[in-house]
């Protein structure tokens, strides 16, 4: 595609007008031919990579301010570098979520799980619906992994949309999170249905300076509503109503389980270790999924589902047929050992675990916990004390690591988050045991248990090895 093409409103500027062969904001991703895009970020300045780009190959740079490229190579200066790459982005895949209904989904907690209700949801009524979120975009046999983002950049995003689309999907749900939202990742977008799960505070503590600002931060999510969306959110929690009420849309709907006004309110919630049970406006229902998160997970999903032209009838096979995605409340045996793996990696989530662990019969606990990598020492502190407070069982055993043997670098485990998570469980009075390593973790926590204890697998980073690394021991 021929530069000008990608920038029709900045033609004036060209001297030159390449083909383009692709298009990236990390220079080292730059071969022959493409265009490199200078983004000002959090901790560095792609304007200081434009030398890098161009010797790698770029025939065209766009940036925010005047940079020096060698003769030959297009500059275009445009005021947002981010909101070109989306713009650009868009255009070079040829506007693939044109031809997708977009429904976008934010909030603290379930994303991955409410998405993959909600497209067993709808396509139980007859859509095509793939998922592009934590796990990457995936759509039958289509897959594309992700590369550390749950929302990923615009180039990625585009790339993901145009190969749904390829595989056949006509819908793709979309986890859109705050750090995509405030670094315009989704620009450009038009999200034709909307989900809210509760928005919690201690979350990316790293990144927002306070919970008012990733408030905010998901408040932008609302302005890429189009004006007959559909959105269902938890009626529950304060933000999320807040938000929902502030949405120009044509139909809000809310869920409830504790008792707020809603649209759907949920009673008679029983649980148990198969599964829960529940009535919607007094209609009796069931799912699959473990525990009242996923219960929480099952209401947004169905909220948004019934909102959509989705019938009751539909819905309610769906629901007895559920199971869980992987490492959400999933359970399962390994190394002659039952396993409940969660990526509880919150005070709350934790809570939410050990709320479904009781519900399982076992002996004894036994907890292996991954140390949050790469988000600051606050959620690493307020992490070991919930850890400390629920392990109340003085059996129970505790085992922590920082997962140096499988941990990427978005998830490495610092200094000050260790420290931070193990001082806090000692001042506690909570002892555990420390490994560097997962593997050495996880052979701990079998050799110090047995058939008749519950193991406990908790947090993300590099967890999401564990059942491969238990598999291996066994």
């Amino acid at each position: 595609m021929l530069l000008s093409d990608l920038l029709p409103d900045h033609r004036e500027q060209l001297r030159v007008d390449p083909k383009i062969a692709g298009l990236s904001e990390d220079s080292r991703r730059i071969q022959q031919g493409m265009l490199f895009v200078a983004i000002r970020g959090s901790s560095a300045d792609g304007h200081a990579y434009v030398n890098d780009a161009c010797a790698r190959g770029a025939f065209a740079v766009v940036a925010e301010r005047p940079v020096t490229v060698p003769a030959g190579v297009a500059l275009v200066i445009v005021p947002s570098g981010r909101a070109a790459l989306a713009a650009m982005a868009a255009r070079f895949y040829g506007h693939p979520a044109r031809e997708l209904t977009v429904i976008g989904f934010t909030g603290t907690f379930g994303k991955t799980s409410t998405s993959d209700v909600l497209r067993r949801l709808l396509d139980g009524a007859g859509r095509r619906t793939g998922v592009l979120g934590s796990f990457g975009a995936r759509y039958e046999a289509f897959h594309q992994p992700d590369r550390g983002l749950t929302t990923p950049a615009p180039v990625e995003l585009h790339a993901a949309l145009r190969g749904l689309v390829a595989a056949g999907a006509d819908t793709v749900i979309m986890e859109v999170t705050s750090h995509a939202l405030a670094m315009e990742r989704v620009a450009g977008l038009t999200f034709q249905g909307g989900l809210i799960a509760a928005i919690m505070p201690g979350e990316h503590t790293d990144f927002h300076r306070s919970y008012e600002d990733y408030v905010d931060a998901k408040r932008l999510f609302l302005g890429y509503l189009a004006p007959d969306a559909v959105l269902a959110y938890d009626a529950d929690n304060p933000a999320a109503r807040r938000l929902a009420s502030d949405a120009r849309v044509a139909h809000r709907a809310g869920f409830s389980l504790d008792g707020h006004p809603a649209d759907l309110t949920f009673g008679d919630v029983r649980l148990d270790g198969t599964g829960a049970s529940f009535t919607v406006n007094g209609t009796p229902m069931c799912s699959a999924l473990l525990g009242s998160g996923h219960v929480r997970n099952v209401a947004l999903a169905l909220t948004y589902a019934l909102n959509a032209g989705v019938s009751p009838e539909a819905t309610r096979e769906v629901l007895r047929s559920l199971t869980p995605h992987r490492r959400r409340m999933e359970r399962y045996e390994a190394a002659g050992r039952q396993i409940l793996d969660d990526t509880a990696g919150h005070p709350e989530s934790l809570r939410a675990t050990f709320e479904v662990a009781a519900l399982i019969p076992h002996r004894r606990l036994v907890l292996a916990y991954a140390i949050r990598g790469s988000r600051g020492p606050e959620i690493n502190r307020r992490n070991a004390e919930a850890l400390a407070d629920l392990a109340v069982d003085g059996a129970a055993r505790l085992f922590v690591t920082s997962s140096t043997d499988i941990a990427g670098a978005h998830d490495r485990v610092t200094e000050e988050e260790q420290d931070a998570t193990r001082a806090t469980l000692t001042s506690r009075g909570r002892p555990h045991v420390f490994h560097e390593k997962l593997e050495d973790t996880l052979r701990a926590a079998v050799s110090e248990s047995s058939s008749e204890d519950l193991i406990l697998l908790l947090g993300s980073q590099g967890m999401d090895h564990a059942k491969r690394l238990l598999r291996a021991l066994g």
